[in-house]
């Protein structure tokens, strides 16, 4: 497949920024933060990107751009036109294509979401124009127990069912989970890369939805990147800002997936709910608590559609507020599950359960004062400590 012809900017912000093979010594591409940097500079001067090639270092001086960066740096990455050729040839042989920010298909919901911290090049297989076709979010830990995985088929192939497109990774548990049920289901996938696009393409697993149109891989990496937590967690703002709605099945009280639905709860990017029911771990709870909407086993396998069901309650129900005195019994029961695992050791403070929990002082305080009533939990020492009574 024969890859489209690069718009004189998107070439050239590959040459800035592009992971380039080989990698030449002492030629360090661009960072994101060093290319808006860049831009803004650019913007400044009314100079398009595309024209930094022409000059030459004359150009670049003349232009007032040594005083950001170094002229002799941007010459050299400027200077790899051949190394960017054969990167060209070898990803259109692979089904790859690349889109710069500017260009007329790069996607609008990335442009509108994400602004300072948003990949100036994003790299992908399959139909561009899914990107912006919207759909369901389901993220969740790779080690997730059964519950959860039987919540993410289910989720999944009723999304495909219905066409709703699932938007989530590559990882196994719960992503991988979600994006096989859709595809049996029928339905379309974007799936957000934050490891090697050039081995996702080639593997078999995705072979058939790639050829039909149902599968579409993106990364704001280059097509050889390697795994690392920093890619994983800087690729989980693009799953949430390419979606309608997210749905997070199974987070620790760390990690990628927590950061990813902690970021898109600060940005309001969209509406996110969080998997509830007897099998919900502390770090879902923690969720609640911070305003995410409650969805259960229940809500997916009932009569309504599912998209009716997100976009309703999203729209039309405010986050639930956490009691100060009442609380839902299985949250109450979670708490006093959670504080067994927490205080299994040693006894905790009021401190520390407030942190595990994520709650406020008044809410630790009514659980506690309710659960030592009930003989659950018994209290010691001064300042006080607390332990979950077997």
């Amino acid at each position: 497949m024969a890859l489209a012809p690069l718009s004189p900017d998107t070439r050239t912000i590959l040459l800035l920024c592009g992971q380039l093979v080989p990698r030449r010594p002492g030629i360090r591409p661009l960072t994101q933060a060093e290319y808006h940097d860049l831009e803004r500079l650019l913007e400044a001067r009314r100079i398009a990107p595309g024209r930094l090639v022409e000059g030459g270092p004359a150009a670049l001086s003349h232009a007032g751009l040594d005083g950001a960066l170094s002229v002799d740096r941007l010459t050299a990455l400027l200077a790899r036109g051949q190394d960017l050729d054969r990167a060209l040839e070898g990803w259109s042989q692979a089904g790859i294509w690349v889109l710069g920010e500017g260009d007329p298909g790069y996607p609008h919901r990335l442009r509108q979401r994400i602004t300072t911290a948003r990949a100036p090049l994003i790299f992908g297989a399959g139909p561009r124009e899914n990107l912006d076709s919207g759909g369901v979010c389901i993220v969740g830990s790779r080690d997730s127990p059964a519950p959860a995985l039987q919540f993410a088929r289910t989720l999944g192939k009723r999304c495909g069912q219905e066409g709703l497109t699932v938007i989530s990774s590559d990882m196994r548990g719960v992503d991988r989970e979600a994006i096989s049920a859709a595809l049996e289901g029928g339905g379309r996938v974007i799936c957000v890369l934050s490891d090697s696009l050039e081995k996702t393409v080639a593997a078999p697993r995705y072979r058939d939805a790639l050829a039909t149109g149902r599968f579409t891989l993106v990364t704001p990496f280059s097509p050889d990147t390697r795994f690392t937590v920093a890619t994983a967690m800087r690729a989980n703002r693009y799953r949430y800002a390419l979606s309608d709605a997210a749905v997070i099945v199974e987070t620790r009280r760390k990690g990628g997936i927590w950061s990813g639905a902690d970021e898109n709860r600060k940005e309001g990017w969209v509406p996110a709910f969080v998997r509830t029911g007897d099998a919900m771990p502390p770090g879902n709870m923690a969720l609640l608590h911070l305003g995410l909407l409650p969805i259960t086993q229940a809500d997916i396998e009932g009569p309504r559609k599912i998209g009716d069901f997100l976009f309703a309650r999203a729209l039309g129900t405010a986050p639930p507020k956490v009691a100060q005195t009442e609380e839902p019994a299985d949250l109450y029961a979670h708490f006093l599950a959670g504080l067994q695992t927490l205080a299994a050791d040693r006894p905790r403070g009021e401190a520390e359960i407030m942190e595990y929990f994520v709650i406020e002082r008044s809410q630790a305080r009514a659980w506690l004062q309710r659960a030592i009533a009930e003989g659950k939990v018994s209290r010691s020492g001064r300042p006080a400590r607390y332990s979950a009574v077997p």
